[in-house]
């Protein structure tokens, strides 16, 4: 037992060090330095939340597919996969809710395809849970579903920037309440399966390497917004009144 403690104490000492030199990496990358130096704008924040809509929508699916290597005995862990996957479900609506409050969204750019970094992190999460599993798997939850924290600085610019309020920001403030529940579950199960020195690498490589592709795909937010020509730059309450009915 006591071998067993210590192993999970040395995992997460680890697991939060990569958390945390991922986030400082994506915190001090071009996307954040833009929003944090120069404010956010109707363009940007549409950007970003159409790109949260396409990874967001497979969350469900990955999860569960991450059953698939799964051992039948360990009915625990199934159970965990099942219900965790069930919880994921729709969440993308609420991004699609936001969107449309504020008069942003465009159906057009629902169905056009994410940008690379995107479509790599869903293909790679798609990967991982085919041919690793569901402990790797883990290792994206981890810090995913503890993301608010990092995230609460950039939220707070987007809100006091396109004077949202919290009923147009349901992803954000209602999806927290959730995640605060999911980040205590996954620990617990990190904890409970997690066993070998295998389990604790494939949740590292894989907490590291989601981080890693979030931060690639937030510059490319940026990227696309000012290479646009076209880009917006009307103030969200003109932006509200000129919005067409989707």
């Amino acid at each position: 037992m006591a071998d067993s403690v210590a192993a999970d104490t040395e995992l997460f000492a680890a697991l939060d060090q990569v958390v945390l030199s991922g986030w400082t990496s994506i915190r001090g990358g071009r996307y954040f330095t833009h929003i944090l130096r120069h404010g956010a704008n109707p363009d940007l924040y549409r950007r970003t939340m159409v790109e949260v809509y396409h990874y967001t929508r497979h969350n469900s699916i990955n999860q569960a597919v991450s059953a698939y290597p799964v051992d039948p005995d360990e009915t625990g862990l199934l159970r965990f996969c099942y219900r965790h996957a069930a919880d994921e479900l729709g969440h993308e609506k609420m991004v699609v809710h936001d969107l449309r409050a504020v008069g942003l969204l465009r159906q057009a750019d629902l169905q056009a395809a994410p940008l690379p970094p995107t479509q790599a992190l869903i293909h790679y999460l798609y990967s991982v849970a085919l041919s690793q599993g569901a402990i790797p798997r883990l290792g994206y939850s981890y810090w995913a579903e503890s993301a608010y924290g990092h995230l609460a600085e950039l939220v707070a610019r987007m809100r006091t920037d396109l004077g949202l309020t919290d009923r147009e920001m349901a992803f954000f403030v209602a999806h927290q309440s959730v995640d605060t529940r999911h980040a205590q579950q996954v620990r617990e199960a990190i904890e409970r399966y997690a066993r070998t020195s295998e389990h604790h690498r494939g949740v590292l490589e894989v907490a590291q390497t989601t981080l890693y592709l979030t931060g690639a795909m937030l510059d490319a937010i940026l990227d696309s917004h000012l290479a646009d020509p076209q880009k917006l730059e009307l103030s969200l309450p003109e932006q509200r009144m000129a919005a067409a009915p989707v």
